[in-house]
């Protein structure tokens, strides 16, 4: 019999037609369409297996909620399909399908027809009987945001008619506690229940591996208790463990021989051996088993969780406080809290679902209260708790949902885990790691892999992991109980004190000089910069940290150490840096530190182009010089000045004041010192129109750079020596020293200097007329200025790209290139070449035909 005999016409169309638009859409995964009605508001919560049924002419959808879903749906899978070219019907003809089919079906004698069993499997009367699967099964969660892919994922993994390998039966889904592991694990269980996959039973068992107390279920105990869910009578489980089991895996091959497969969520399982005892011969049955630890033994697909997203984390704020009170709209109105609340709960779905209740009970508060709450890291998770359990019984707090994974932990790591988040920086190293545990690499690398495995350390890359920030915090409050308090104060000042000697090191290797003592850790200035690069951030957070832990010597002396890198790559965070230096100087009260504090300030001011605030700090030190009456960085801060005062237009008092630092490093016999005043003294003769008299000063500089072996310096001189040939109008000799310097430029890894000689050798070439090596040059200055985040120089070589442009009347080119000038100075911070680009844009509008200015 057709399915429009059994159904009816009308019923029997309204599967089709929807099928068939459905087709037409692309088909789009059940759980996107369910998606789609939870997202509006108020949520309209289907299921997949509703879906389904409606897809299959099975059921007809009822008016409400129902039919406000269906009408939503046609207009969804309407839009899909008319984008790919298909014909729709208007939503009034869905409308008056439904309502037909709806009167078919009320007319309908017997309510909903019988559906015929889709299994080929017979089942025969020996088959275990099962009882309700519904009572098997945790209630449905009333929100998962976030978790599509693993739920889909998860549900691709349970369809039951793989039965080729026994690798099918498990699925792992791991993760940190509070991560949503259960949730995902109850979810995907109802709805492949509802799809009818498991008619041998849908059953759910608390393993309690993080219950503590040798609270954890044992496998027999697991055994007895499905025996029981599968209708065995309590006489017939055997008194004998191993009995019990054998009972288990013979009632589990009968069923899969009457095609009754079964699906068991083994929940909070914190072994391998814990579940391995009940796992089926046969590979009908699936298990879903979720764990905080890896378990990488159990054989089987591995979902792991990670945090949700901020606009998810914002989702699960929204969906819940609207299933309490449809009219909540305080999500909606301070979005972006709410995804500052995501951020302050790092994502986490426990800590998200205890902020949702405590809103609940507090309907007027608004969130920015909230936030302020939560930025409050010493605080944090008390405000991460609530006078409650979730719908499985467990405590909705934060703190105590860690608390349960770190009891799992061996005394060995359970030292190691408060010792660990001692490190500075959102990640760290195994190299750090081992300073902080004191302990070899090949020990190190064991407890952090089995941090790894319990989810209390992740993975960023296969040298460097990171805690997550409540975790972090949880293991911060671990680190101040009295047993771990000594150590974890040792481990700080060891993992500080190696970062300054580090850095210290890594720092004279970048000023290394022919015949300089060689450096024992860094080979090369790739070395360097390759170890700068990954701990810049750690060596910037551990700067703050040796602040407030009040070690100020040692504040001040990291950041010192960070000069050199910060002079030659754009970071614009060594403000936070010597902020913090100069406050821990000011508490030592010696005048010779603060020297050398506002002297690196004052240098830095000057790479950034900020000169007045260069000269503002370099003055203040200039003063505690002349009270101290001389200073061993005298002839250096007098440098910073000159230089300063020559981009200020200040050219008298800039010649002097390299004069006076002249005769300092002259009396010292400081040949390196002086080349570098002759170098700054022949760039003031090129600003003020007299290049032809910067090339003695440079030749001279060249041969004290090539006697000292100062390959580094040697390079910065060509870049510049090129730069006078440019303003002499001798472009060969300009490219040719350019060339030179960028080879020393890329020997040092420079990336500075390496983009000012691309950005200079591409002017060359355009002055030479070869444009098309000229733009190559450019858009390569521009990658690697972008790369390294050097807005200003991104600046400087998108204002000669655009004269390059408009030389050819390349007009339109000219205008985008002044315009980005423009951004990039601006978020630079120099308001002067801003404003300078807005001239050279306003001119080039002027004359170029068909456009205002």
């Amino acid at each position: 019999m057709t399915s429009g005999g059994i159904l009816g016409k009308a019923v029997d169309r309204l599967g089709t037609e929807l099928r068939s638009l459905y087709k037409a859409a692309g088909e789009p995964t059940l759980s996107r369409l369910v998606r789609l009605g939870l997202d509006q508001v108020p949520p309209l919560q289907i299921s997949d297996s509703t879906l389904s049924a409606w897809l299959n002419a099975g059921n007809v959808p009822g008016p409400g909620m129902k039919e406000r879903y269906f009408l939503l749906l046609v207009a969804h899978l309407n839009g899909l399909a008319a984008r790919k070219g298909h014909l729709t019907r208007p939503e009034g003809a869905w409308a008056a399908l439904l309502k037909t089919a709806r009167a078919e079906r009320k007319a309908q004698r017997g309510g909903r027809p019988r559906t015929a069993a889709g299994s080929t499997w017979s089942d025969g009367p020996e088959a275990p009987q099962t009882r309700s699967v519904v009572d098997r099964v945790p209630p449905r969660p009333v929100t998962i945001v976030g978790r599509d892919d693993s739920l889909d994922e998860l549900l691709a993994r349970l369809i039951p008619q793989d039965t080729s390998s026994a690798s099918s039966v498990i699925t792992l889904v791991s993760g940190m506690g509070g991560a949503g592991k259960t949730t995902l694990a109850i979810e995907a269980a109802h709805r492949a229940r509802d799809l009818g996959w498991f008619t041998g039973g849908t059953f759910f068992v608390d393993m309690r591996g993080y219950s503590g107390n040798d609270a954890d279920l044992e496998p027999v105990s697991a055994a007895a208790l499905l025996l029981r869910h599968l209708g065995t009578p309590e006489q017939d489980i055997p008194p004998d463990g191993d009995d019990i089991l054998a009972l288990w895996q013979a009632q589990a091959d009968q069923l899969a021989s009457h095609g009754r497969p079964l699906l068991v969520v083994l929940d909070n399982v914190s072994s391998a051996s814990q579940i391995l005892p009940l796992v089926p011969a046969r590979p009908h049955h699936r298990i879903v088993v979720t764990s905080r630890h890896v378990l990488a033994s159990i054989p089987g697909r591995h979902i792991g969780l990670s945090e949700l997203s901020l606009s998810s984390s914002a989702q699960v704020l929204e969906r819940t406080l609207r299933i309490a009170r449809p009219e909540d709209s305080r999500v909606t109105d301070a979005s972006e809290h709410a995804e500052r609340i995501g951020d302050l709960c790092g994502g986490l779905p426990l800590a998200l679902q205890i902020v949702a209740a405590i809103l609940r009970t507090e309907p007027h508060r608004p969130l920015a209260d909230v936030v302020k709450e939560l930025e409050d890291t010493r605080s944090r998770l008390d405000g991460l708790a609530y006078e409650d359990v979730d719908a499985l019984g467990n405590p909705m707090a934060v703190r105590a949902a860690f608390a349960l994974s770190y009891r799992r932990l061996s005394p060995a790591d359970a030292r190691a885990f408060p010792l660990l988040a001692q490190a500075p920086g959102p990640d760290f190293s195994l190299e750090t790691a081992g300073v902080l545990l004191d302990a070899a690499p090949a020990r190190t690398r064991q407890v952090v892999r089995r941090l790894v495995g319990a989810h209390l350390l992740v993975g960023r890359t296969s040298e460097r992991w990171m805690m997550h920030d409540l975790i972090r915090l949880y293991a911060q409050e671990k680190a101040e109980e009295p047993q771990h308090s000594d150590e974890a104060t040792e481990s700080l000042e060891r993992i500080l004190r190696h970062l300054h000697r580090t850095s210290k090191e890594a720092d004279l290797r970048i000023r290394w000089r022919d015949g300089a003592a060689e450096s024992e850790r860094f080979a090369s200035s790739s070395d360097v910069w390759d170890w700068f690069d990954a701990e810049h951030h750690t060596l910037v957070a551990a700067v703050a940290t040796a602040y407030r832990a009040g070690l100020d010597g040692l504040c001040v002396n990291l950041a010192v150490s960070m000069v050199g890198y910060f002079e030659h790559r754009a970071r614009a965070d060594w403000r936070g840096v010597f902020e913090a230096a100069e406050k821990a100087a000011s508490r030592i009260s010696d005048p010779g530190l603060d020297v050398e504090v506002l002297a690196n300030i004052g240098a830095l001011y000057g790479v950034a182009h900020q000169h007045e605030q260069a000269l503002s700090y370099i003055s203040r030190a200039i003063r505690i010089i002349e009270g101290l009456g001389g200073h061993p960085s005298e002839a250096s801060v007098l440098n910073v000045a000159a230089r300063a005062l020559m981009e200020l237009g200040r050219p008298q008092e800039a010649l002097h004041t390299f004069e006076l630092a002249m005769a300092v490093v002259r009396k010292e016999g400081d040949k390196h010192g002086e080349g570098m005043l002759l170098h700054n003294i022949a760039g003031l003769f090129v600003r003020n129109g007299a290049p032809e008299h910067a090339l003695e000063p440079l030749q001279r500089d060249l041969v004290i750079c090539r006697e000292l072996g100062d390959r580094a310096g040697e390079g910065t001189t060509l870049n510049t020596l090129g730069n006078v040939y440019f303003e002499l109008h001798r472009y060969e000799e300009a490219a040719a020293a350019f060339r030179k310097s960028l080879v020393v430029a890329r020997e040092f890894r420079d990336v500075v200097l390496e983009g000012h000689c691309l950005k200079n050798l591409a002017n060359a070439c355009a002055e030479l007329a070869r444009f098309d090596e000229a733009f190559a040059l450019y858009e390569e200055a521009l990658e690697l200025q972008r790369a390294y985040g050097d807005r200003f120089q991104e600046g400087d070589t998108l204002m000669n790209l655009g004269f390059t442009h408009r030389q050819l009347n390349q007009h339109a080119q000219a205008v985008d290139c002044f315009r980005e000038a423009i951004d990039a100075f601006e978020e630079a911070g120099v308001q002067g070449y801003a404003h300078t680009a807005r001239a050279t844009l306003h001119e080039t509008l002027t004359d170029t035909p068909g456009h205002t200015p």
